[in-house]
């Protein structure tokens, strides 16, 4: 059955007296029913938590996909305790604040706009970096994988937006000192206006960019600009010998900072697979990120 004919079928209905209702809501998900005997594709509401049901076809399918995390108009019948859609279109861009209804942060949405939370003192950073999971244990994870559970905590348990510090070490660095790794990142908190960084692996405290930079680097004379771009640390690797760089906490390695300075791949929103893989930094990560779990393997990053 084609969407202009389930169409029909529910003008049918008018006719006979049935009412529908409208909704403007973001659609959390779509699934697709496998059972053959009830062929109908399910549009989860991410205002209301229902369920509204659909034809199922092809072209419906594709349809419906594409509206995923969007903000819509759905029209509706309700028949006993399960709703029917009539309609649903996105909503004109003004109609209503879309980001009203941002709920889906594991997808790109242009309407997201990033901004990290300035925290009310430095004491509440100290709290919240007593609370950060660590085992001690860094020869079982990388960085990158640690930061980013880091920033996936503070964000999911506290509704704080961090960001991340990346400290890119040059070639002209790695000549001097036969360094181990080109790169470290942590997270970074606001509190106050000042940036503190969150590097529960080598840290006891939050401590300002300049004195992590120190603690690498061994010494306090060497200065680290702080670059926006990824091709600054890339093209530029006898001039200095260190660059850091801070970025959206949804950034999980440098490729993604080249791929969006390069291709405009943007990220303001999680990466599932990320996620997963980057969980197993932590011991016990199996309980502790059950909500992650989709009973899939994922790819290790």
């Amino acid at each position: 059955m084609s969407i202009k004919q389930w169409l029909l079928v529910i003008a049918m209905l008018f006719s006979l007296g049935a009412q529908a209702s409208e909704i403007i809501t973001t659609v959390f998900n779509v699934l697709d029913v496998k059972d053959p005997e009830k062929k109908a594709l399910l549009v989860l509401s991410g205002v209301d938590g229902k369920v509204y049901r659909s034809v199922k076809n092809e072209e419906t399918l594709k349809y419906l996909k594409s509206l995923t995390g969007r903000v819509v108009k759905l029209n509706f019948e309700t028949q006993g305790s399960k709703n029917f859609i009539v309609s649903i279109v996105p909503v004109a861009r003004g109609e209503v604040d879309e980001t009203v209804y941002d709920l889906n942060h594991f997808q790109y949405s242009e309407l997201r706009q990033f901004a990290p939370t300035n925290l009310q003192s430095l004491d509440v950073a100290q709290k919240i970096f007593d609370e950060m999971l660590n085992d001690g244990d860094k020869t079982r994870s990388q960085c990158f994988k640690r930061a980013h559970m880091w920033a996936f905590d503070i964000w999911s348990k506290l509704g704080i937006n961090s960001q991340k510090i990346f400290m890119f070490y040059t070639a002209r660095y790695q000549i001097v000192d036969e360094f181990d790794w080109w790169f470290h990142v942590a997270p970074v908190v606001t509190a106050n206006g000042v940036d503190y960084v969150m590097d529960g692996t080598f840290m006891k405290r939050p401590v300002t960019v300049k004195e992590w930079a120190n603690y690498f680097l061994k010494t306090s004379k060497i200065n680290c600009p702080e670059i926006t771009k990824y091709s600054e640390y890339e093209d530029h690797q006898w001039t200095k010998l260190c660059y850091t760089m801070k970025t959206p906490m949804y950034y999980l390695r440098p490729l993604d900072m080249e791929m969006r300075d390069k291709k405009g791949v943007k990220r303001n929103h999680w990466v599932l697979p990320e996620l997963q893989d980057a969980r197993k930094a932590f011991k016990g990560w199996e309980e502790t990120y059950e909500g992650l779990d989709t009973g899939k393997s994922t790819p290790k990053y």
